[in-house]
């Protein structure tokens, strides 16, 4: 962000914690844009670590922005939230910024905090995390390879009503009873509660605000395009706003490839190389159901239009 940006849209604190010692704890931020309500996210991500005592402490990070009135207002929101929790900031952001920029005033604010300097974590607003130790899980598995620059849960939905995807319950389980454990290769922002090597986070930030892009689509390319490694894997399922009909899901997905898109003519189509493994993986996974390998051939023709629409510019019809 600029100067210039940065006194146009200041960052606005309704709550931050007493001050303590937060050296070791792991900042969770949490962008939320107009019309949407963190306090189901948050609740989900703090329910997660109950019971396990390897959980790492955590500093979650809430960032409303926008020019219209939040779906919550701020001084309920910390009120609920604190009564959870104490380890809670709260920042408004009166101006239509957009979450990569918010979620580049929550990294400034855990730094002013003195939050955990070699990893942060990254919740969308609409997230439900479902597993009992999420962060705790994550953290072990960035600690066990070093060439892991990110991993979040699996988002999956378990009701389609339009047709069965990559992200459906029923794929997912389809493909888990041949291979195990699903990974998929790339990260879907915060939807799935992700934890990422900071240094890494910040620097797919900056270039998304650089190039116009997503946060999680840019995460993924920058660490693959450095020959390093991301994923999703279902050792730790999270749910999100479902897609009722086919015009939600269109734009859900041009928006996802219009930063992709942009990204593979950055950094090259070898990056692409990963998905592409883990379809065909999935496709032989699942081609004894002939239902589920026939919606997700539909699926993934719908979406070579969309990727053929946004390369030339184009509307897709309604």
């Amino acid at each position: 962000m600029t100067s210039s940006q940065a006194t146009e849209s200041p960052v606005a604190m309704v709550y931050e914690p007493n001050s303590r010692a937060y050296g070791q704890t792991l900042p969770i931020v949490v962008p939320v844009g107009p019309g949407h309500d963190p306090r189901a996210a948050v609740e989900s991500s703090l329910r997660s670590s109950r019971g396990d005592g390897a959980h790492p402490s955590t500093l979650h990070i809430v960032i409303l922005n926008g020019s219209r009135e939040p779906a919550v207002e701020p001084g309920l929101l910390v009120r609920e939230l604190t009564s959870l929790t104490p380890d809670l900031a709260v920042a408004v952001i009166p101006a239509d910024v957009g979450y990569v920029r918010a979620v580049r005033a929550g990294l400034g604010i855990a730094s002013r905090l003195g939050c955990h300097a070699d990893l942060v974590g990254f919740l969308d607003a609409d997230a439900l995390l479902c597993d009992l130790g999420h962060w705790s899980v994550l953290a072990k598995a960035l600690s066990l390879n070093p060439m892991l620059d990110a991993v979040s849960g699996l988002v999956i939905h378990e009701h389609c009503e339009v047709w069965e995807t990559p992200s459906s319950q029923r794929f997912i389980e389809a493909v888990a009873r041949v291979v195990g454990v699903v990974e998929k290769p790339y990260i879907q922002g915060g939807a799935g509660g992700t934890l990422a090597r900071r240094q890494v986070f910040e620097q797919a930030v900056d270039q998304a605000l650089a190039m116009g892009t997503l946060i999680g689509p840019t995460l993924s390319a920058t660490s693959l395009a450095a020959g390093r490694e991301i994923r999703a894997t279902s050792r730790l399922l999270c749910r999100h706003t479902p897609r009722r009909t086919l015009n939600e899901w269109v734009v859900s997905v041009t928006a996802y490839e219009k930063s992709w898109r942009a990204l593979v003519r950055e950094y090259g189509s070898d990056i692409e190389r990963p998905w592409q493994q883990f379809l065909h993986v999935a496709e032989e996974c699942v081609r004894t159901d002939h239902e589920l390998a026939r919606d997700l051939a539909h699926c993934q023709e719908l979406r070579r239009q969309v990727v053929a629409a946004v390369e030339h510019g184009e509307r897709l019809p309604e």
